[in-house]
């Protein structure tokens, strides 16, 4: 009976890895949901990540690349890596290579102001969408740099 809740555990985690890749505590919080007892979700991760089934850091990196292509900055892919149950440390080594890509935030800049330069309303909107995608005032003051626009001493 004991070695059917185990069997049981491990086929819904690799049910729910057949789906999406997760991390290792969003896994165990799915299989708490589901039913299981901690000890039989304990074994499932184990197993799964003793045969490299399970992988926290291939996993934050994965979603990094993933968020930097839909032009995130750092900010918000820490956050969206602590929302998918990546702890501190795995978040931090998968962001340590991380650098925004100039050219999309220019891009997302170009898509914003359209050539407008002249409307200080418009710049202000501009910086504000891109500190909400989590990029850094510096990243934004650099992408403005390259867009053409010089950043008044009073705007900083």
């Amino acid at each position: 009976m004991s070695e059917d809740k185990y069997r049981a555990a491990l086929d819904a985690a690799a049910k729910q890895l057949s789906y999406r890749a997760l991390s290792a505590k969003a896994l165990r919080d799915k299989l708490l949901d589901k039913g299981h007892d901690e000890e039989a979700a304990d074994y499932a991760l184990a197993w799964l990540t003793e045969r490299h089934l399970l992988d926290d850091t291939a996993y934050a990196e994965s979603v990094v690349r993933s968020c930097a292509r839909k032009g995130y900055g750092e900010m918000r892919i820490r956050q969206e890596l602590t929302r998918r149950g990546v702890d501190r440390e795995t978040a931090e080594a998968a962001l340590a290579g991380f650098s925004p890509d100039r050219a999309q935030l220019v891009a997302l800049l170009d898509k914003r102001l359209r050539g407008d330069v002249s409307d200080c309303k418009e710049i202000d909107k501009a910086v504000a969408f891109l500190q909400r995608r989590g990029f850094s005032w510096q990243d934004i003051r650099d992408a403005l740099a390259a867009y053409g626009q010089s950043i008044p001493d009073t705007f900083e």
